[in-house]
Parts: structure tokens; C-alpha cells; sequence
């Protein structure tokens, strides 16, 4: 039965001609293909766990069927194993990929009440919100005894090694806020590096050597002079409190700051943070009244309503696109529409998302509990219906 049910797959897939798609049908083509896939993960693995029941190393069958190393194999036999009850049936049907169940246990397992949310958060959400959601779900109950922060500075190391090709490799772990100064740090050197490649219209590097080049630019060139002194690059961190993480993270005794990731940073380390001379710290308040009137009708984005837009979250508006990096701040009603630089009328959009949307060939509109909703245009369905 399993091997005529191929053969169909088999069958169906090399007579689609996705040539004949258009904008819409091509999308919807790749999601339900999708879906196809993530059925027959969950089948697989069922299939595995009965392997090993008889002896056999499922590990390895996955492995060696899958054309996957064995460590991925590893993962999504733990992934089948560890998700019970709705994860395990929404998995079992399709509905959550390897990834998506294998967080939602763990988060599951450190929290049970949590399964619900973060169920419908999978699926009407993003998949980087459902990571995020999980860890911000685990570190929580971590923390249910107020341990979590020594626990993390017990867990930093950095180790290096040379591999094959003589080339150094660096691991590490380092805690939160520490962690945060030291990719902002990169990412700000990394983009300037970017923005001289561009200038010189040449070949660009991509990001991971971009971030590479940006460590090395720390070691070359991180002492500056000023007033006479040599000092280190001023680190710029910024704290994002929403009103809530406020009243929690600044009025309760032994409480943490939460950023806006869901990281619980140590109240000792934002006073070290604040008190040190090194380190300029902002602090955005989401909820501010200032915030929410700046109004401009013209191009420019005024720094508060840009602090702002990070604090609620980068990450791109289009529901299941979940990017996080090369985001562009979008009016979700047009500038030469008539929309108003407002925080309200601006989000994130990736660059892809942000073309379709700029050339009219699909709509990005949020109904009154605040979801995000993406749809074609009738331009966009027009080549769709040609093409039937």
C-alpha cells in the first residue's frame, strides 16, 4: 500500500508543471506541496519508532533513507518521540513540521498549560514568533525559582580549535545582555562593511563572512582615541520595555527585565549595563503616549517612532514569513496614498514581500484584533486565471 501510494506521488509529481503556474497558484503549489512533505515526515517516523521496537536502529533507517546526516536524524526521531497528545496529533496530521514539534515539546514539557497558545500560535503565526514563544515559555519556568540567571553565567565558555583547512573555529555561549552587546556590536561593523562593498559596486560578501570580517576589524582596530585616551567602541544596547515588562521588571523585588525577545536579563546586570561609561544604554518604552502622536507626513522617519518599531518586534508583518534580517520599515497605507508616518501605519517587510506589496500585486491589512492578513490583488490573479 505505502509503495502505490508513492508510485501516485511519484506520478503526480513529475507530471506538475509548475510553468503553468501563476503568482498565486505557485505560491499556493509550494504550500501544499509542503504539506506533503510534512505528512509523510510524520508517517516515516511512525514508521521508524515500529523499526526500533523490533531492533532495528531508527536513527540510522532515517538516516540512510532520508539522505540526512545523523545528528538531523537524531533531532526529528527525539521530535516523534517527545511530542504527546494535541502536538503529537497536529504532527501526526501534517499541521507542525519537525521543528515547530520539537520546540512545542520542549516547551510543553517545561510548561504544560502552555500547549494551547502556542497550538494557535503555530497555526496562525509565524514560525520564527512560535520559536521565539517556546524559548520565552522554557526560560520562564527555568526561572520559577529565580535560578535562571546563575544558571546562565554558569553555562558561558568559549572554545577554539583548528580544523582541516588550518582555519580557526570559535564556539561560545555567553549570557544575554553580554551576548546582545556582542552581536550588536558585529552587526554594526558587518553593515558597515556591506555599505562600502555596495559603494564600490563590486562583488558583496555574504553575511556570515561580513560578521567574520567584522570580528576580525574588533581585534584590528577596537582601541580608538578619545580626549587623548585609548577606549574601546562605544556598544550601543538597547533595553526594550514594553508597560508591562516595566511594572514587572522594575517594581518586584528579585525580578527580571524582559527584552522584547522574551530574554530575562538579571536586574544586576542592567545596573551594570547603566552604570557603565562604555556602554550607551536607550531605553524604549512601547506604550508611550510621545511615541504613539509623532505624526509626519513627509519621508522621513522620525528615531522614536524607528525605537519604537523595534520594540514591538522586527521581524516581517506578512503572516508565515517570519525573516528577521534585510527588513525594510513599509507604510501599510501607501505615502502617495495618503498615509501618514505614523507608528500605527508602519511595519516591517521583507524585500521580497515589500515589491509584490509596492507594485500593487497584493494588499497587507491588519482587522480590529490586530492580525496581519496578506492577499492578491485582482492584478495579482489575473496571469492565475490566464494560465487556467
Amino acid at each position: 500500500m505505502v509503495s502505490a501510494l508513492r508510485e501516485l506521488v511519484e506520478r503526480k509529481a513529475d507530471e506538475f508543471e509548475p510553468g503553468l503556474l501563476g503568482l498565486t497558484t505557485a505560491e499556493a503549489a509550494v504550500r501544499e506541496w509542503a504539506a506533503i512533505e510534512r505528512v509523510a515526515c510524520a508517517a516515516k517516523l511512525r514508521a521508524a519508532a515500529r523499526a526500533e521496537e523490533t531492533g532495528i536502529d531508527s536513527e540510522g533507517i532515517v538516516a540512510d533513507s532520508s539522505g540526512i546526516p545523523t545528528h538531523a536524524a537524531r533531532r526529528q526521531t527525539r521530535a516523534a518521540r517527545k511530542a504527546k497528545g494535541k502536538t503529537r496529533e497536529r504532527f501526526d496530521n501534517g499541521s507542525l513540521s519537525v521543528t515547530q514539534a520539537e520546540a512545542i515539546a520542549d516547551a510543553v514539557d517545561a510548561n504544560p498549560a502552555a500547549e494551547e497558545s502556542l497550538l494557535h500560535l503555530a497555526a496562525n503565526g509565524s514560525t520564527t514568533d512560535l520559536l521565539k514563544e517556546c524559548e520565552r515559555v522554557r526560560l520562564h519556568a527555568l526561572n520559577a525559582d529565580g535560578s535562571l540567571a546563575e544558571r546562565q553565567r554558569q553555562a558561558r565558555y568559549l572554545r577554539s580549535w583548528r580544523d582541516s583547512l588550518g582555519m580557526t573555529r570559535i564556539s561560545g555561549a555567553f549570557e544575554p545582555l553580554v551576548g546582545s552587546k556582542i552581536i550588536a556590536e558585529l552587526e554594526r561593523r558587518a553593515d558597515r562593511i556591506f555599505r562600502a562593498q555596495s559603494r564600490a559596486k563590486g562583488p558583496i560578501d555574504p553575511a556570515e563572512q561580513r560578521m567574520a570580517d567584522a570580528l576580525a576589524d574588533v581585534i584590528d582596530n577596537g582601541s580608538v582615541v578619545a580626549h587623548g585616551k585609548k577606549r574601546g567602541p562605544r556598544t550601543v544596547v538597547r533595553l526594550i520595555v514594553t508597560k508591562d515588562a516595566a511594572e514587572r521588571g522594575y517594581t518586584e523585588p528579585g525580578e527580571k527585565c524582559e527584552t522584547a525577545e522574551g530574554t530575562l536579563i538579571p536586574m544586576a546586570a542592567v545596573d551594570d549595563a547603566l552604570q557603565n561609561p562604555d556602554t550607551k544604554v536607550q531605553e524604549v518604552v512601547v506604550d508611550g503616549v510621545d511615541v504613539q502622536t509623532i505624526r509626519t507626513m513627509g519621508k522621513y522617519i522620525p528615531q522614536r517612532i524607528r525605537d519604537a518599531l523595534e520594540a514591538v518586534g522586527v521581524c516581517c508583518s506578512v503572516p508565515g514569513c517570519g525573516r528577521t534580517k534585510n527588513l525594510q520599515i513599509d507604510h501599510n497605507q501607501e505615502r502617495r496614498d495618503g498615509g501618514p508616518t505614523t507608528l500605527a501605519n508602519l511595519g516591517w517587510l521583507c524585500p521580497g514581500h515589500h515589491r509584490l506589496k509596492t507594485r500593487r500585486l497584493y494588499d497587507l491589512w491588519r482587522d480590529e484584533r490586530g492580525n496581519w492578513h496578506w492577499e492578491p490583488t485582482n492584478r495579482a490573479r489575473a496571469p492565475d486565471e490566464a494560465a487556467g
